[in-house]
């Protein structure tokens, strides 16, 4: 299985930060690869919650939460893409820690490619590539989302 990982530091705090990050349907508020996400019907968190992602410019996502630590750590597993990678296998884990009056936050996603040879060779190519964009993008814009969406909410109670 390929890993790719990244962290970064957010000024929010851990209970602000796994709040945005435990609404799986609102995803695309932070996402800059996705043109939508919704939840599926039933559970909203925990284990079994699940979610649709439209990704950019095209092509989707279903994800389900495999592993629930409310409050501190989350995994989805991709159980189907369309016109996305080949997937055998692909998950992606995100975590929160306190630092400071801070959050440190850490994602890591790990996928197999079907089509054995074909498919290692697509991954060196064009997924991992992208995949190693995708990591800091998502960390990046999660961050500008929960610091602006903390002043916002300043500015509204001094208001």
């Amino acid at each position: 299985m390929v890993r790719i990982s990244g962290q970064i530091e957010i000024d929010a705090s851990r209970e602000r930060v796994w709040d945005i990050l435990a609404d799986l349907g609102g995803v695309k508020q932070y996402h800059p690869g996705l043109r939508d996400s919704h939840y599926h019907p039933g559970e909203t968190r925990g284990v079994g919650a699940s979610r649709h992602c439209d990704l950019k410019p095209f092509g989707s996502l279903e994800e389900t939460a495999i592993a629930w630590h409310e409050g501190e750590s989350y995994t989805l597993e991709i159980h189907d893409a369309r016109k996305a990678p080949p997937f055998r296998k692909a998950i992606g884990t995100l975590a929160v820690r306190e630092q400071g009056t801070g959050t440190v936050v850490s994602m890591t996603l790990e996928y197999e490619l079907k089509y054995g040879p074909v498919g290692r060779l697509m991954d060196r190519l064009m997924v991992r590539p992208q995949f190693e964009k995708v990591v800091p993008a998502v960390l990046g814009g999660l961050k500008r989302f929960a610091e602006s969406q903390g002043v916002a909410q300043l500015n509204h109670s001094l208001n």
